[in-house]
């Protein structure tokens, strides 16, 4: 009989492609600290491209796999063609979706081929009234049909997807965006060489970490930052992610500001960006437990977050101000402000405390992964 060495577990994770956001940071932060003499995550893409994190992946010793698009127009198809897959790649006996609303289209896949864990996996939690999530709500109708497993990075994460009576019975495993604390831990020369590095020597800092889709309500942070600026013109508004900007910089460039913001793009910086700002402004329409603002507060940085965010992503109390979108943007400037004098130290041990540390919850995962597999 094999052990486990000769015989890691091997996991499928479906995503749509390995490139910077939330959940392929906290996938990789996994990926980086589990081991895969006794758990192997390989990568399903739904898309062609390669993406930022493919080549990393390779050399920990997995596979990305590159398929074509999901899409509107293919999803009733798309559970067949990925059947197909699985029957070709038969050692996966554990699929692993991370992709929300479509969850059920790679359970169903999965079921077709005799997988016989299928795991749906919410990581956000699309509650604002928009046509885009009508029907992603429709889209994930059929996901308790199809997967074995239940999991969720929050409670609303998890109410959203597999419904307040699966939740209120314990079906839903909550599985927190565990970090890599050890990485953002404060330190007052990084802080200074970074905005030495970005000529930012003088300047009051503004950050914001998240990819441009509606969701993270940049439109809004640009308007706070327009407030802000009329009282604190030695202030800098730092943009971290990727996506399509340009209506945002057509926007600074209207109010007269372009100056005053830097659209920085996908980065592979963060803590160090982390480092050199001095508030954290986080106002999204939702979100399912933002990973961006667990960093935030491992760096120690002071935040103002909007109140549709979980309370479950505050980890550091006296850290966080929680603002309602309601609130006058003048409002939103004023939390700013009262925020800056917070003093920044290592707060590491409040996530170790509260199980959101990377080491703990690789542990929790991995006899997870083992012990269901039989």
């Amino acid at each position: 009989m094999k052990n486990m060495k000769e015989n890691p577990v091997k996991v499928l994770a479906i995503v749509h492609s390995m490139n910077r956001g939330g959940l392929e940071s906290r996938l990789m932060d996994i990926m980086r600290s589990i081991d895969s003499s006794k758990v192997r995550i390989d990568i399903y893409s739904y898309s062609l491209n390669q993406g930022i994190f493919d080549n990393e992946i390779n050399e920990l010793g997995s596979k990305v796999f590159y398929n074509k698009r999901l899409t509107l127009f293919n999803m009733f198809m798309y559970p067949y063609d990925f059947a197909k897959f699985l029957k070709q790649h038969s050692e996966y006996q554990i699929v692993h979706a991370h992709q929300d609303a479509w969850c059920p289209v790679f359970c169903k896949g999965a079921k077709l081929a005799g997988v016989p864990i299928r795991i749906a996996h919410s990581r956000t939690a699309a509650t604002k009234l928009t046509l885009k999530n009508f029907v992603r709500n429709i889209i994930k109708l059929n996901v308790k049909k199809y997967a074995t497993h239940y999991f969720a990075v929050s409670d609303v994460a998890a109410i959203w997807l597999f419904g307040k009576k699966a939740y209120k019975a314990g079906k839903v495993v909550i599985w927190p965006n565990a970090i890599d604390t050890s990485k953002y831990i404060y330190n007052t020369q990084i802080r200074d060489t970074k905005r030495s590095e970005l000529g930012l020597d003088n300047q009051f800092v503004i950050l914001h970490v998240g990819n441009f889709v509606e969701a993270k309500n940049h439109t809004f942070l640009i308007d706070v930052f327009h407030e802000f600026l009329k009282n604190h013109s030695q202030s800098m508004l730092l943009l971290a992610g990727g996506g399509d900007s340009r209506s945002l910089q057509k926007k600074c460039d209207d109010l007269g500001i372009k100056e005053h913001v830097r659209f920085l793009g996908s980065r592979k910086d963060v803590p160090e960006l982390l480092q050199a700002a001095d508030v954290f402004v986080f106002p999204s329409l939702f979100e399912g437990l933002p990973g961006a603002l667990l960093e935030a507060q491992a760096a120690g940085l002071p935040c103002v977050i909007s109140s549709n965010i979980t309370h479950e992503a505050v980890i550091v109390e006296k850290l966080v101000k929680s603002m309602s979108l309601s609130n006058s943007i003048s409002q939103w400037c004023n939390s700013i402000e009262q925020m800056q004098n917070i003093k920044r130290k290592d707060t590491s041990q409040y996530f170790i405390q509260k199980g959101f540390d990377i080491k703990e919850m690789v542990s929790r995962l991995t006899d997870f992964y083992i012990n269901v597999r039989g």
